[in-house]
């Protein structure tokens, strides 16, 4: 079995590679597999993830969700106690709630948009390098999703999005890591 850091490195070169019109056009079949889908139809409050680098475009999601009335809830990695984590916060505009981050991520903007309640989130996109057909997967390497998905409620569903050059057979599994209930491909649903 391939390494996290030989799967990491391989799914990059995929992403650098991969032309603007190609990351484009996979992410619109993704975001439409993704609305048809009954549990984020249910779904009030979403969680998603603003794309960076190649990563599955996030904006049609983003969009979809203000435009059919459902509550979106972005990221920020902020130190608490010491401690970075992901921290929700929920944005009611793109242009007034958001700002460069770190790495230049655009994220939430503490003096516009709100913290969200963890509890209240009935759905979380999750970004990740690399999925299994397990739907087990491979992130950036720093654990703030891993720590994060285990305070969302119990019926919390959570769902990966990615590139089907991002899934494997298997990749390495952690004891700390959580299986994903869906992973979306432009050709699939896990």
């Amino acid at each position: 079995m391939r390494t996290k850091k030989l799967i990491r490195e391989e799914v990059a070169c995929y992403r650098k590679s991969a032309s603007r019109k190609e990351v484009e056009s996979k992410s619109f079949e993704i975001a439409q597999r993704l609305i048809k889908l009954d549990s984020f139809k249910a779904s009030q409050a979403i969680m998603c993830y603003m794309d960076f680098k190649n990563e599955v475009m996030t904006g049609y999601i983003i969009d979809y969700c203000f435009k059919h009335g459902k509550r979106v809830v972005l990221p920020l990695v902020d130190s608490i106690n010491g401690i970075k984590k992901v921290v929700p916060y929920e944005v009611v505009n793109l242009e007034n709630d958001l700002m460069p981050g770190v790495f230049g991520i655009l994220e939430p903007r503490k003096d516009s948009a709100r913290v969200f309640n963890v509890k209240e989130i009935d759905l979380v996109i999750v970004p990740g390098v690399a999925f299994d057909t397990g739907r087990n997967r491979i992130g950036y390497g720093a654990g703030f999703y891993d720590r994060f998905l285990e305070a969302v409620k119990p019926d919390c569903t959570k769902i990966g999005i990615a590139f089907e050059f991002q899934i494997y057979d298997d990749i390495p599994v952690e004891e700390h890591d959580i299986p994903l209930d869906f992973v979306i491909t432009e050709e699939r649903i896990i």
